[in-house]
């Protein structure tokens, strides 16, 4: 018995309500991404390694939502492009394949961060032909041997049931790789950043009393503790949730929460469903505010062209702004630019207010004079 739409939901009216948020969250993070995309094309400064990686998520999260929203259209219109066989099996493909370089994509933007925290893996510059095997040509393979696999076996109408079948683990199987590597990425990364963080901290507040001990700089002799004060405990937990909540939905990580469907008939599964729904269609906007509205080199970028328009229109116009330094923003990523700003007393960075993990991109001598390399990154 070929099962339809409705059949597919424990409720009648619950596939309206999560093909409307899909197709709500999905417009909206559509318009996020290409914002963000028109930035990150436009502006020649913005051309680091990391923001190519960026915008290789964006254009794979940017062709995901579409798939959704044509998936999600039958629903909601009176129209269906299931009627055609070869049409409906090609949407579903081309659905599988954007839902699968997204996760690739979020991998590598974890692979890349992990080696700059931690280990650093490249010591060259970012190899992006690595990065494009995985995040678009290994997504390609595993839907061409998927689809020949199904056309072998389970040649269906619109190949109705393949969730139930075994060969759907040549694409779930990959999926959940690298979204659990991801998810031992993010465990280490926030253990460097806590421990870079109380080392930080206790550094500080160590010669702040060594220095009030007898009004002189007398650190060998000051009898402070080493021990961790809960102060510090309470500082380093509030860092290390915050840094949490901030790469736990870049990096993937909430698919492994929909990994396995309920399927009661009943309250589960329709919360499954929902809540489901507003995830997949709501990376976009997460991945567009946090990644490229919040980034500090996008900011200066887009105040730099504000100046220069506002000069152009204007050029007897003093324009006055008050420069803020290195962006306190929680998710702000620096790199690309000029070495010069840390000599610059205005731009000092302390590691009371945020913790910042020094990172090489190109750590050839010869190449400092020319390159302009990334030098660090903050994660809060």
């Amino acid at each position: 018995m070929k099962k339809t739409t409705s059949n597919l939901y424990p409720s009648s009216w619950t596939p309206t309500i999560v093909a409307s948020i899909v197709v709500i969250g999905s417009i909206l993070s559509i318009i996020a991404l290409s914002i963000t995309l028109f930035i990150f094309y436009y502006f020649n400064c913005l051309k680091c390694s990391r923001l190519k990686v960026h915008r290789n998520l964006s254009i794979a999260l940017l062709l995901n939502l579409l798939m959704l929203i044509v998936t999600s259209s039958p629903v909601l219109l009176n129209f269906s492009y299931k009627n055609m066989d070869w049409l409906c099996k090609g949407v579903l493909s081309v659905q599988l394949y954007s839902a699968l370089c997204s996760i690739n994509w979020m991998f590598i933007e974890g692979l890349l961060l992990h080696s700059r925290v931690t280990v650093h893996i490249f010591r060259q510059d970012a190899p992006f032909k690595l990065y494009y095997c995985i995040g678009w040509v290994l997504p390609a393979i595993s839907i061409v041997s998927w689809c020949l696999l199904m056309r072998q076996y389970h040649d269906t109408p619109c190949w109705s049931g393949y969730g139930d079948l075994p060969y759907i683990w040549v694409i779930t199987g990959p999926m959940l790789a690298a979204l659990l590597v991801n998810s031992i990425f993010l465990i280490d990364i926030i253990r460097v950043l806590v421990t870079k963080r109380r080392a930080n901290f206790a550094n500080e507040t160590s010669q702040m009393r060594c220095s009030l001990y007898d009004g002189a700089n007398q650190q060998k002799m000051c009898p402070w503790p080493h021990a961790v004060q809960p102060p510090l405990i309470t500082c380093s937990r509030k860092k290390a949730i915050k840094a949490t909540a901030l790469l736990f939905p870049l990096l993937g990580i909430p698919h492994l929460l929909f990994c396995i469907n309920p399927k009661d008939n009943g309250t589960m599964e329709e919360a499954y469903m929902i809540v489901n729904a507003f995830v997949k269609s709501s990376q976009g906007l997460f991945v567009s505010v946090l990644y490229c509205f919040m980034n500090n080199e996008v900011q200066t970028a887009l105040r730099k062209a504000y100046m220069r328009a506002v000069t152009r229109r204007n050029p007897n116009h003093r324009y006055t702004c008050r420069t803020r330094g290195l962006s306190q923003t929680s998710g702000t990523y620096l790199s690309h630019s000029d070495g010069n700003i840390l000599a610059d007393p205005r731009h000092k960075l302390t590691s009371s207010s945020k913790t910042v993990l020094r990172m090489k991109e190109l750590p050839s001598r010869g190449e400092l004079s020319t390159a302009r390399s990334e030098y660090m990154t903050v994660i809060f």
